[in-house]
């Protein structure tokens, strides 16, 4: 093994030996810490803050930082990133799609991988200059306006691009892997949201969840039909970074559920689990209009309002998998990782409700 595969494991003669000489300017690493910033947020990976002195450090300066991210080690968690290949998904986007994407993503000092699933990816540390977003906490309205803007630039740059259907390694939602694994998924957390989450979502969502488990696989299917652009996949809050100057600049990360699928998926996916309901029982359509009116003022013709809102409830009734996955299958282990699980699993399952997902059935 040429590099680590746990935070334990990074020394200071690694980082000497590997991060990129222009980030070094001539000087060497002498002392190096590390802070876990992915308890709670992190499902699939395991991240930490490396907090770096270097020899021109001149004790009243701190530490510079960088963020190192490598496979998680919760049994479950991990068994599903392996059959999903995750792992070598986010590898292949930072190689061959963040460089020429409108969104800003960190710079990737580091980025290792081995036959074995293992990886480590060494990245620039955004909190420098952003603050990132808090799922459990919620968007705001203009926060979440804001990350609407910069998903349909993305959206609209791959809009049915012939580009895609080379990037054999970015599956489609109705994939294989995903036709195997997702409707087990969701149907082992569907009793267990059924027993031990009345008390926390109502009975129509409930009742919603029950109902779409028998075409599950349908709903599935039908969010695989187009049309297609490069999706983030995996668009909440704790993925997200807002500048901390005026320039209302957003910033993301996590590139490892990323498809070939409908972009208005990301904003399906966005509002159901990150804004919180009484803010998106006002807002939802609203933010969908403003996605669709930007794709639009970009170029993207011949996609009606009226798909749209159709393929947004079908997205709605296909996301219910992640809050199943999170009360069912996931591992959360903590006290943040549990608020964020009820968070995301209420605002999503409400949605459903709310925007009255069960027309699609």
């Amino acid at each position: 093994m040429t590099f680590p595969t746990t935070p334990d494991a990074i020394t200071v003669d690694w980082l000497n030996e590997n991060l990129p000489a222009a980030l070094l300017q001539g000087e060497t690493v002498t002392a190096m810490s590390s802070t876990n910033i992915g308890e709670g947020t992190g499902i699939f990976g395991e991240i930490v803050r490396l907090h770096v002195t270097t020899s021109g450090h001149d004790g009243d300066s701190p530490p510079w930082s960088v963020v190192a991210k490598m496979p998680c080690t919760e049994p479950a968690n991990l068994e599903i990133a392996k059959v999903l290949g995750i792992y070598e998904r986010e590898l292949n986007m930072f190689d061959h799609v963040v460089p020429k994407s409108p969104l800003r993503a960190p710079e990737v000092h580091v980025a290792e991988r081995d036959d074995e699933g293992q990886f480590l990816l060494v990245l620039e540390d955004l909190s420098t200059s952003y603050t990132v977003g808090d799922q459990v906490v919620g968007t705001t309205l203009a926060e979440a306006e804001a990350i609407v803007d910069a998903l349909a630039e993305l959206h609209a740059q791959w809009w049915e691009s012939p580009e895609l259907a080379a990037m054999d390694w970015l599956p489609v939602p109705d994939a294989p892997q995903y036709l195997a694994a997702v409707p087990g998924i969701y149907r082992a957390g569907l009793p267990v949201l059924q027993a031990d989450w009345a008390d926390r979502v109502s009975d129509e969502a409930i009742d919603l969840a029950t109902r779409i488990e028998p075409v599950f696989e349908e709903i599935l299917e039908r969010t695989g039909q187009g049309p297609e652009t490069l999706i983030h996949g995996d668009p909440r809050l704790d993925n997200f970074f807002f500048a901390n100057d005026d320039s209302g600049a957003v910033a993301v990360i996590d590139f490892q559920l990323s498809l070939r699928g409908r972009g208005v998926a990301d904003i399906a996916y966005l509002i159901g689990t990150s804004v919180p309901r009484d803010i998106a029982q006002q807002n939802w359509e609203g933010l969908l209009q403003r996605w669709h009116q930007a794709i639009t003022a970009s170029g993207v013709s011949g996609y009606r309002f009226d798909d749209a809102l159709t393929h947004y409830r079908e997205a709605v009734a296909y996301y219910f998998c992640g809050p199943l996955s999170l009360v069912g299958t996931f591992d959360a282990s903590n006290e943040r990782g549990a608020a964020m699980t009820e968070a995301y699993t209420t605002r999503m399952l409400e949605h459903g409700v709310d925007i009255n997902a069960a027309q699609i059935l």
